[in-house]
């Protein structure tokens, strides 16, 4: 697996990075909230100046908590695309909310639901009302049948060694969910299915080690695209 720290589903885990310029914003946030305070008790009285800088504060929390809101939903997959694409990703379309992405670190089958995941018993995760184990079981028979089409193609057997120019990586099923959790990738089928928020998700796969080369990539694309819109 790659470095982004992917747990099975009892495991759990949480990342944390301190922004770039925080103290500064900080700063200029509590000296704008300050002389609104000051102009407002000016023109009115002291209690008016309290209620308008507290105001004037508490404005820039909603608006932090809204910019830390995760994409979910299209919105997720909209942004998981674009970050995919934009990192030498070539994505196919295979429905509504369905994408296989081709890229240096392999095959990636992405399902996109507006559904947030749950945790359900001591170890299990739910999406929606769905467990998401049996969400998992049919995602892979799909992962499968997509290497058995690219090994048929390739005249190799897809593998998850060193991904040399006789193999073919294997296809690895994530699933985007909305909401907050869970907190890292939770790891289904022996890595074959990840279940993850969509940021959490493509850290996952940009930190995969490259198996594929810029030619690679685009062969193994073109095959997946014939397969998929053949008539």
């Amino acid at each position: 697996m790659g470095g982004d720290g992917a747990v099975r589903p009892d495991g759990s885990g949480r990342s944390s990075a301190a922004p770039d310029g925080g103290w500064a914003r900080t700063a200029v946030r509590a000296l704008i909230s300050a002389a609104a305070g000051i102009m407002a008790a000016g023109f009115l009285d002291v209690q008016a100046g309290v209620l308008v800088a507290g105001l004037t504060a508490f404005s820039y929390v909603l608006l932090d908590a809204a910019g830390r809101r995760p994409p979910s939903g299209a919105g997720g997959l909209r942004w998981a695309l674009r970050t995919l694409r934009g990192t030498g990703y070539r994505l196919v379309r295979d429905g509504a909310a369905r994408y296989v992405a081709v890229g240096p670190g392999g095959v990636f089958l992405l399902v996109a639901t507006g559904r947030p995941a749950a945790p359900h018993g001591r170890r299990g995760w739910r999406v929606g009302g769905m467990p998401a184990d049996r969400i998992a079981e049919r995602l892979a028979t799909q992962a499968v049948r997509l290497d058995r089409v690219l090994a048929a193609e390739e005249g190799a057997a897809p593998s998850r060694g060193s991904g040399g120019a006789a193999d073919t990586p294997a296809t690895t099923a994530v699933v985007l969910v909305a909401g907050r959790r869970p907190g890292p990738v939770v790891e289904f089928e022996p890595g074959r299915v990840l279940l993850a928020r969509p940021r959490p998700a493509v850290r996952h796969i940009l930190t995969r080690d490259s198996v594929l080369s810029a030619g690679r990539i685009e062969r193994i694309a073109g095959r997946i695209e014939r397969h998929l819109h053949a008539d």
